[in-house]
């Protein structure tokens, strides 16, 4: 009986997919290694540096409607079991805990970044297949009022937070935010794309001792390809 509601949810449960494609992982703990990226559509935030700004847009974000089943077998029909669901705003899409549950028995392992404003207690799993690469927004992005803070005291060893820094004041708040972290998350550090100095970061990494074990973070994407380049 179940397992028949659960092929029908299956069916009739269906996601805005704003892409899918193969790449590698441009940022954090798997930065470089190929992965499937599941793009949905939908935020419910507006940086003031977002990227991917088709992923929301004024109507939603651009996007085609796709059941389960199409996602897994595009999914499943390439090599990379590595899979990445970002946005916008995953964690906001209608059944998203059914994709994830679905990728991971399908043995994939399985990274969610998310903004750092959606509580993530009902996504989080015991096994390390599922990890979050979550943002904490710093002042410059405009949003950091929308931050979830009750997030960041439940990250696990596996898990990813993710500062990207755009002024010295960002540099600041995110030192204070780390000292007052009561979990233990790899934490990567980043640039506002083309508008901080690197080198910024780095000395603070090298001056605090309270980021001796950060890791400065690179968009390689971006580095790769054009910039403004979509499913890369």
């Amino acid at each position: 009986m179940f397992r028949k509601v659960r092929i029908i949810l299956q069916a009739i449960t269906t996601y805005k997919i704003v892409e899918i494609f193969n790449s590698i992982e441009g940022e954090g703990k798997r930065a470089g290694a190929t992965a499937t990226f599941i793009r949905l559509a939908g935020c419910n935030l507006r940086c003031t540096y977002c990227d991917t700004t088709y992923s929301y847009g004024e109507k939603g974000g651009e996007y085609q409607t796709m059941t389960l089943d199409e996602i897994i077998t595009l999914v499943n029909n390439r090599r990379f079991f590595r899979v990445t669901i970002t946005g916008g705003e995953p964690l906001l899409a209608p059944g998203v805990n059914m994709l994830i549950n679905h990728l991971l028995t399908e043995g994939c392992e399985v990274n969610i970044e998310t903004n750092g404003s959606v509580d993530i207690t009902s996504f989080i799993s015991i096994t390390d297949k599922l990890f979050f690469t979550i943002d904490y927004k710093l002042p410059s992005s405009g949003v950091t009022d929308k931050m979830f803070l009750q997030n960041y005291d439940k990250l696990r060893p596996w898990d990813v937070l993710k500062f990207v820094v755009g002024s010295d004041a960002d540099l600041k708040h995110m030192i204070d935010v780390i000292k007052k972290l009561k979990s233990n998350p790899q934490i990567y550090i980043g640039a506002v794309y083309d508008s901080y100095p690197l080198q910024n970061i780095v000395t603070a990494m090298l001056d605090n001792p309270i980021l001796k074990d950060t890791h400065l973070q690179l968009q390689f994407h971006k580095i790769i390809w054009n910039v403004d380049q979509r499913g890369v």
